[in-house]
């Protein structure tokens, strides 16, 4: 009799471990399912608005305690022309958060530049590519269930650019984060614009010698924390940039900072556009290292006289020394306007269109 109770405890735990096993694997494959649609929706969604993306994949594993996904051979053109060829790019999500995705792809990136770039680059038409070799490389996607991306970051280390007529840059580290996207306020009009976070950083670059100007050619920290508002549409450049600029895109910076040379600058403003494409728009800027960089201009032949002698009183007249350097401080707006920036009312330098 005693065997009876036993043999039904056996065949119970038998029963509850096949019901957990089974629940496991329903669970794993909606996970799957759900991954794979969102991948297919963000796929139709970028074809939709210009983009080709092509890859072989998704592979999917891991069963039945994770969710792994990888693309080969992934390609990318943009709207613009630009291609993008890449190693493997794998990814991992949560059986609980499918809709997350932890991704890693060091490696050699392949870039195609379009004419145009290639051309300011130095580089021949039919000469026009770009290798980025990533020692290291990360990132995060959160999708919404439609397909949306709510969410992007990237993490690159140890970077190298280079290729024929290309002259090499390097990058200790660069990081850089899309999102969340959030609806915005309400126009006069009535409209919404939409808002999404763009914040982005940039360590330790080396730039080609003599191509940093006179700020010279290491680039310590480049950092911005910024508000990109409202979505700019699909299609070419020089027809959904405009039509950004007209529905009233703009982007604010919160915080910029910039260590380059003997600039310090530290600043929150606004962008936009002009009616020719020119970055317009106002910073509240805190800087140090004017009287520095007026002198390289000068040196450099690319201040006139008059202009750099108008800025050096400015300097005089604005800054206050520094209690623990003594070193000029300048406390003044930067002005971009008309296709120059100014430095309170003074003029410095023409700054050209963005296309």
């Amino acid at each position: 009799m005693p065997a009876m109770p036993r043999y039904r405890l056996a065949v119970a735990t038998t029963f509850a471990l096949l019901l957990l096993a089974g629940a496991l694997t329903g669970y794993w494959l909606w996970a799957r399912q759900a991954l794979d649609s969102g991948i297919a929706k963000w796929r139709a969604e970028q074809i939709e608005r210009g983009y080709d993306i092509t890859y072989q994949g998704p592979e999917f594993a891991g069963f039945p305690f994770a969710l792994s996904v990888t693309f080969r051979e992934p390609r990318v053109v943009t709207p613009q022309g630009l291609i993008w060829q890449g190693p493997p790019v794998n990814g991992e999500a949560k059986l609980w958060d499918p809709f997350t995705i932890d991704l890693r792809f060091p490696g050699l990136h392949r870039l195609q530049l379009p004419a145009k770039l290639a051309k300011e680059l130095g580089s021949t038409p039919e000469r026009k590519q770009a290798d980025v070799s990533a020692e290291e490389a990360s990132g995060r996607v959160v999708l919404k269930s439609d397909g949306k991306v709510e969410m992007a970051m990237v993490d690159l280390g140890v970077l190298q650019v280079s290729g024929a007529d290309i002259e090499t840059v390097t990058l200790q580290r660069l990081t850089a984060r899309l999102g969340p996207l959030r609806e915005g306020n309400k126009r006069d009009g009535g409209e919404t614009l939409d808002e999404v976070d763009l914040v982005g950083e940039a360590l330790f670059v080396e730039l080609p010698p003599g191509r940093g100007g006179p700020l010279g050619d290491a680039v310590a920290r480049l950092t911005f924390d910024s508000t990109l508002i409202g979505g700019i549409p699909p299609g070419k450049p020089e027809e959904a940039l405009p039509a950004w600029r007209d529905g009233g895109g703009r982007w604010r910076f919160h915080h910029l900072v910039a260590l380059w040379g003997p600039l310090d600058l530290q600043a929150e403003g606004r962008l936009g556009l002009d009616e020719a494409l020119r970055p317009a728009g106002l910073f509240e800027a805190e800087l140090k290292g004017a009287n520095k960089i007026i002198r390289r201009l000068i040196d450099s032949g690319e201040i006139k006289p008059e202009a750099a002698l108008a800025a050096q009183l400015a300097v005089a007249a604005m800054g206050q020394p520094d209690g623990e350097t003594g070193e000029t401080v300048l406390a003044a707006p930067i002005s971009l306007r008309q296709g120059l920036v100014y430095l309170g009312p003074i003029p410095l330098f023409p700054v050209a269109p963005v296309l």
